[in-house]
């Protein structure tokens, strides 16, 4: 008998794997890491709270106080609230984002420094310094994700799954400047798809699973973000996590149950530079000198974690528990991203 887990989400992944861990039930299967095909509204209910945006608090401002330039991290919780945090690269929260948010899940930061969010019904872009977005993009397919923005101005949205289709998951497109699907990108057996990004030159990848059982990861290449070409990189993952192009043009990848990074070329072939993170690691970010990789980690009694590590050793430079001075506090984490952005992006 298989072991089938509970509501399938980016997040639920990472906080069942003691559950991967442990569960045997005298099968000699490995057990499943998402399954049912109901909303991540009611994957979240178990939280017990009722998510709804909150009202922007314009006291809590930041960028008018803190120089362009200054590096930020970003990062999303759907806990006791929705919200995005705000911290500097030492630590110390300077802002933090509710207006606009429904169970933010992955983030984006382009060139500009606008910020872009995956909510569960749709994507909402702050422009740089905003607590207000100032576009939404509407996504009636399915759960969003996660969101990534090609140099060329498209946008790729990750639906966890089709809400018309429980078993199947696909990649809405936003042609530049639109805020409806202008197309969408599918692979034949993408059954969840948690994280994408786009690189440099405007490939598209995606962490996705094929399945519902550990070891149905892997990684697939949209070719300049086209269906054309589209193909497996034969990377196999326990459960995908985050995926971001370095600054060498190979690709990141977390395992959440391996509790790894790896960096691979982008035809698959792993480069060699690995390290174990010690804990399930979902969303990551590339600095922008590209020797400091971000992570979203799991969740702890008192709030979610960021941990920063050098890349490529592994050492671990900080922890960031974010407590929310600043408002509602976070309680489940799941996405990191980087200001000014990774190079090339």
């Amino acid at each position: 008998m298989r072991h089938s887990m509970l509501t399938p989400n980016a997040l639920a992944v990472a906080a069942l794997v003691t559950f991967l861990a442990g569960c045997s039930g005298g099968s000699s299967q490995t057990p499943a890491v998402s399954g049912s095909a109901n909303s991540l509204g009611q994957a979240f209910a178990r939280q017990g709270t009722s998510l709804r945006p909150f009202a922007s608090n314009k006291s809590h401002g930041f960028m008018q106080k803190i120089d362009a330039r200054t590096q930020l991290v970003y990062m999303s919780s759907w806990g006791t609230a929705s919200v995005v945090d705000v911290l500097t690269m030492k630590g110390r929260q300077v802002g933090q984002i509710t207006s606009g948010l429904v169970e933010p899940e992955g983030l984006f930061v382009d060139a500009k420094g606008s910020l872009w969010v995956a909510n569960t019904s749709n994507v909402v872009v702050y422009p740089r310094g905003s607590l207000s977005p100032s576009t939404t993009l509407t996504d009636s397919v399915g759960p969003p994700t996660d969101v990534t923005v090609c140099p060329d101005g498209t946008a790729y949205v990750a639906d966890l799954y089709d809400n018309s289709s429980s078993n199947h998951s696909s990649i809405q497109v936003y042609a530049h400047g639109s805020t409806t699907p202008t197309g969408n990108l599918d692979y034949a057996t993408d059954f969840r798809n948690p994280f994408l990004t786009c690189d440099a030159t405007g490939n598209v990848f995606v962490a996705l699973l094929t399945g519902e059982y550990a070891g149905d990861g892997l990684v697939v290449e949209f070719p300049h973000g086209k269906q054309k070409g589209a193909k497996s990189l034969g990377i196999v993952l326990q459960a995908p996590g985050g995926i971001k192009p370095d600054n060498a043009g190979n690709l990141l990848v977390t395992d959440l149950i391996d509790a790894t990074i790896t960096e691979y070329a982008e035809n698959g072939s792993p480069t060699g530079q690995s390290f174990t993170t010690g804990t399930p690691t979902e969303g990551i970010a590339v600095t922008r000198e590209g020797g400091i990789v971000l992570g979203a980690t799991d969740t702890t009694a008192e709030g979610p974690e960021g941990i920063s590590w050098s890349w490529p050793s592994g050492k671990q430079l900080r922890v960031y528990t974010c407590c929310s001075r600043i408002g509602p506090p976070l309680q489940v984490n799941d996405d990191v991203a980087f200001y000014p952005g990774q190079k090339g992006i």
